[in-house]
């Protein structure tokens, strides 16, 4: 019980002193939790789109993913293996999933999609949608999502945990947009010649 009540004490704690730009809602009905979440970045939604389609890079700046690699052929459905963990480091459970995915860049006038569902893994189900649209401030992302874990997640503790896994990894997400972007900026100012 000790324990439990250190472990309730650190999360809130975690909450309160994370200033967070992103925002999620983690409602459950059983064992399905239903995820929606957004956050704003400052970058072109093609940007956007770009660090949310890295793949193999998503493990370098994503809170808790270990792993995510392409492993379909070319000319196959797109299908994406993750690892990740879930949880607080000392409680954490690994998360794995081989996904499918329809992705939709976004264009004159029309919004970013990457649709994805679970083919197998330690998931009962998940799907759901990433969306990137232009925004005045840059790029807003929205995330929604139906997960059904194989698992079991506390029910009160469990979708706080998961709320906050959620804003952790789209704060990482939008301060890596921001980083590529700088970043960009900074090669086409080297690129242009001098007057």
């Amino acid at each position: 019980m000790r324990l439990r009540l250190h472990a309730l004490a650190f999360l809130v704690a975690l909450a309160a002193g994370n200033a967070l730009a992103a925002d999620a809602v983690v409602d459950r009905e059983q064992d399905v939790l239903y995820v929606n979440a957004w956050v704003l970045a400052s970058a072109p939604a093609m940007a956007c789109y770009e660090v949310l389609t890295d793949f193999e890079h998503l493990p370098e700046f994503v809170p808790g993913m270990r792993s995510s690699r392409v492993v379909s052929q070319p000319g196959e459905m797109l299908r994406v293996e993750q690892i990740g963990i879930t949880g607080p480091a000392l409680f954490g459970l690994t998360v794995r999933t081989t996904l499918g995915l329809s992705l939709a860049p976004p264009g004159a006038g029309r919004e970013g999609r990457i649709d994805f569902s679970s083919l197998g893994g330690n998931l009962r189900q998940m799907h759901g949608a990433w969306q990137v649209r232009d925004d005045k401030s840059g790029c807003r992302i929205d995330y929604r999502a139906t997960i059904e874990p194989d698992f079991s997640v506390p029910p009160l503790i469990g979708t706080l945990v998961m709320r906050l896994q959620i804003e952790g990894q789209l704060d990482a997400i939008a301060r890596e947009i921001a980083k590529r972007q700088a970043r960009s900026g900074r090669d086409a100012a080297e690129a242009r010649p001098l007057q």
